[in-house]
């Protein structure tokens, strides 16, 4: 019960021109796997809906250690690992091939609906889940992120397709974004992203612009962020190509 695994084939859809899994249908993958295994364990959509809240995802990271290819099983595996500070974190394992192809960790805050305001995830975790075993830890010390000081290289105007159930800025469009951006930049089709941290910095709101900067260097390493019309940052998003 305290693990929930999600498999399937990676599909056409899923793919780039490279044939490899878009990094954005795999943030969906990791997403449903949450929804899923939050709603088994009594703290999903539903459940937090009746004290007015909801889940936000607030910072999420991911390292691949092998290529993710059409036709492929992807086995995701996802459990709660604990409070950090007032986020509760999760982690995910993704399995392909009998091994290890990569692992990521989460932070997700509650959030009031009706003020906007974040509560402390242990008021709303149950006791059998603050108190479960120790497991094995991914990135439980993701920090706060640089903005790249550059100017304006893409813009995007938030559209129906890219709201969720929360009526926010779905977290996979985030990745699709910083996707776009960098093949813009490096002149590619399908930019391999090996590892990236996202941290969600705002919530984006149907009809709202958003004005994407860029910065990569010759060691791979890349940032990639996002600001509404008024300044407010909307995300950042520091990785490494491979």
């Amino acid at each position: 019960m305290y693990q929930h695994h999600i498999s399937g084939n990676i599909r056409h859809h899923e793919c780039d021109a490279d044939g490899g899994l878009k990094l954005n249908c795999l943030l969906d993958r990791l997403q449903d796997a949450a929804a899923e295994h939050a709603q088994f364990l009594n703290v999903g959509m539903s459940e937090l809906a009746e004290m007015k809240l909801i889940w936000v995802l607030s910072r999420l990271k991911i390292r691949l250690d092998h290529p993710l290819k059409l036709g492929d099983m992807l086995d995701v595996r996802t459990y709660p690992s604990g409070v950090q500070r007032i986020f509760a974190h999760r982690c995910y394992e993704l399995l392909s091939g009998g091994r290890r192809a990569g692992y990521a960790g989460s932070f997700w805050l509650p959030v009031n609906m009706l003020s906007g305001r974040p509560v402390n995830a242990r008021k709303v975790l149950p006791p059998e889940i603050l108190e479960l075993p120790e497991v094995e830890k991914f990135f439980p010390d993701m920090d706060n992120l640089e903005l790249p000081e550059t100017d304006i290289c893409a813009e995007r105007r938030i559209g129906a397709g890219d709201v969720d159930l929360n009526r926010h800025l779905n977290n996979a469009v985030y990745a699709r974004w910083t996707v776009d951006v960098l093949g813009d930049v490096l002149q590619e089709v399908s930019p391999q992203v090996r590892e990236v941290q996202f941290n969600y910095l705002s919530s984006g709101q149907f009809g709202e612009s958003v004005f994407l900067k860029a910065a990569t260097g010759s060691d791979g390493k890349f940032t990639v962020s996002g600001e509404k019309e008024d300044k407010t940052p909307l995300f950042c998003a520091v990785g490494i190509l491979g």
